[in-house]
C-alpha cells in the first residue's frame, strides 16, 4: 500500500488541516501508511477510548526504536494498573478542589507578565506570555526551587528538539541530573511541602527514582508547559481573526471560560495521539489487525460536523455541545493537567482584557506553527494594540 498521509514528517506539518479535511470527510478510519490507522472522527475517538483494555497505549513517537525502560515512559504512555497507580497521585494534586488555592498565585504572575507590556504599542504573546507563564506556574505548583525555575522553559524546547538539535539531548540530561538532585534532597526532608513533588516522593515505596523522574520532568514540566504555551497562542489567534469576539469576551467576563474551551476545540495544543489495540479490531468498517498504530486525530473529531456545525469558526455560542470538545483528550487518559491549565489560560485572557481594550494581530502576521508532528501552536503572536 501507497502512504496516504504521513503524519510524522515534518515536511507536512504545514498541510496537515487539509489533510485531515479531507480524509475526514472520506471515511471514519483510513490506514494512511501500513499498519498505520487514522480516526477521524468523533464518534470512533470514543469508542477507542471506551476500550482501553483492547486499545492499550502506544508510544508518543510510535515509529521509532524505543529503548527506554519502563520507568521511563510518560503517563499517557503507560497503561493500567501503572498508569492508574501513577494518575492517582498526580490527580490529588491537580484536580480541580487542590488546584483552586493556586488561582491568586496565577492571578499575580498573569498581572505582572501583562503589566510588562501593556503599556506599548505591540507584543509577541508568545514571548511575553505565553512561553513564561506555564514556566512559572509548573514550577511553583512542581515544588522546583525558585533558583532553578528560570531553566525550566528551556529544558521543555530542548526535550521537544532533543530530535533536530544535537545538543539538545545533552542539556536534557544535564538538567535531568539537577532534578535528580532535587528529588533526592526532598526525600531527605522530614516536613516536606505540599507540592506535586512532594506528593510523588510520598509514594516512594510505588514508585522509582527514575520512575518519580520521568513524571515530574516529562508529565509535569514539559507536558504542563508545551501544550499551555500553544494553548495561549492559539486562543489569542482566534479570538483576534475572528471579528467582534475580543471585544464582546471583554464585555462579557462570563464568555471568558466559553473562549477558553472553544480554543481547546478548535486548535487544540494536542493534534494526535497513538493506540495499539491488542486483538483484531473492527472500527469505523475497517479491520485493525493487533499490534497495529491507531493514531487518534484529536483535531480532526474537534472539527466533526456531526458534532459541531461550522466547525472551522470560532464561535462562541456553542452552547451544550462546547463539552464534547476533545482538547484534553477523553477517557481513563483524559489530561490530568487539564484544570490547571484552564486556569492559566482563564487568568491570561481575564487578564490582558482588564489592561488592553482593544488589540489586533499584526498586519503583517502569518500563522507560523510549531514543527513537532504532536503539536499545534504558533512559534509567535504579533498583536498591536
Amino acid at each position: 500500500m501507497t502512504v496516504v498521509y504521513n503524519p510524522f514528517d515534518p515536511e507536512q506539518v504545514d498541510h496537515h488541516d487539509e489533510m485531515l479535511a479531507r480524509l475526514r470527510h472520506e471515511a471514519p478510519v483510513v490506514e494512511i501508511m501500513p499498519g498505520t490507522f487514522y480516526v477521524t472522527r468523533h464518534e470512533e475517538i470514543l469508542e477507542v477510548c471506551r476500550h482501553p483494555d483492547v486499545y492499550r497505549q502506544g508510544k508518543f513517537k510510535p515509529l521509532d526504536t524505543d529503548t527506554r525502560t519502563e520507568d521511563q515512559l510518560n503517563l499517557g504512555e503507560t497503561d493500567p494498573p501503572t498508569h492508574t497507580r501513577v494518575r492517582k497521585v498526580l490527580a490529588g494534586v491537580l484536580s480541580p478542589p487542590a488546584v483552586r488555592p493556586y488561582e491568586p498565585f496565577v492571578r499575580s504572575v498573569c498581572d505582572r507578565l501583562v503589566d510588562a507590556f501593556c503599556g506599548d504599542s505591540s507584543a509577541d504573546l508568545i514571548a511575553q506570555l505565553g512561553a513564561p507563564l506555564p514556566a512559572m506556574v509548573i514550577g511553583h505548583v512542581a515544588g522546583i526551587p525558585e533558583s532553578d525555575r528560570d531553566a525550566l522553559r528551556g529544558y521543555s524546547d530542548d526535550y521537544i528538539a532533543m530530535d533536530v538539535d544535537p545538543g539538545a539531548a545533552a542539556r536534557v540530561e544535564a538538567f535531568d541530573d539537577r532534578l535528580r538532585e532535587i528529588i533526592a534532597e526532598r526525600k531527605a526532608l522530614a516536613d516536606r511541602t505540599p507540592d506535586l513533588m512532594s506528593a510523588l516522593v510520598e509514594h516512594d515505596d510505588e514508585l522509582s527514582d527514575e520512575k518519580i523522574l520521568t513524571h515530574l520532568s516529562k508529565d509535569v514540566i514539559v507536558g504542563g508547559i508545551e501544550t499551555t504555551t500553544h494553548l495561549v497562542g492559539n486562543l489569542f489567534y482566534d479570538l483576534l481573526r475572528t471579528p467582534g469576539a475580543y471585544e464582546r469576551v471583554r464585555d462579557d467576563r462570563s464568555l471568558v471560560a466559553v473562549a477558553v474551551e472553544e480554543a481547546l476545540r478548535i486548535r487544540p495544543p494536542v493534534q494526535i495521539l497513538f493506540r495499539q489495540p491488542n486483538e483484531d479490531v473492527e472500527l469505523g468498517g475497517v479491520k485493525i489487525p493487533a499490534g497495529s498504530i491507531v493514531a487518534l486525530g484529536y483535531a480532526s473529531a474537534n472539527h466533526d460536523e456531526a458534532v459541531f456545525p461550522s466547525p472551522d469558526e470560532f464561535d462562541l455560542d456553542r452552547g451544550e455541545a462546547l463539552k464534547k470538545h476533545l482538547g484534553f483528550g477523553w477517557g481513563i487518559h483524559l489530561c490530568v493537567g487539564a484544570p490547571l491549565a484552564r486556569m492559566e489560560l482563564q487568568c491570561a485572557l481575564a487578564a490582558v482584557l482588564d489592561r488592553i481594550p482593544s488589540m489586533s494581530l499584526a498586519p503583517d502576521f502569518t500563522y507560523d506553527r510549531v514543527r513537532f508532528f504532536m503539536m499545534r501552536g504558533p512559534q509567535r503572536l504579533d498583536v498591536v494594540f
